[in-house]
């Protein structure tokens, strides 16, 4: 699950790097669901968008996001994963 979630992590942050309308909207309404939680909806929501609203800082929190720690958190579950993979036998078990 935590792969997956990074996955999804990594190719909204991806997606967002062309700064286009498209990425502008894309932010303003990932960043709207994430203020949904119950208690920490404001707080949350200004460490997404570094600032009050979508602008610039944004565009830069999500560039370095998607190029430093999310990926290299990444390479490690999936390093683990790998490993559990070899060390259970593979894929090729019975049926």
């Amino acid at each position: 699950m935590v792969l997956l979630f990074l996955t999804i992590g990594l190719s909204f942050s991806g997606y967002l790097l062309p700064w286009d309308q498209i990425a502008f909207w894309a932010i303003t309404i990932g960043t709207n669901m994430g203020g949904y939680f119950p208690v920490i909806n404001t707080p949350f929501n200004r460490i997404l968008l570094a600032g009050l609203e979508v602008g610039q800082n944004t565009l830069l929190r999500f560039y370095v996001r998607a190029r430093l720690p999310v990926p290299f958190i990444a390479a490690v579950f999936l390093a683990v994963h790998f490993w559990r993979i070899r060390k259970d036998g593979g894929i090729s078990g019975p049926l």
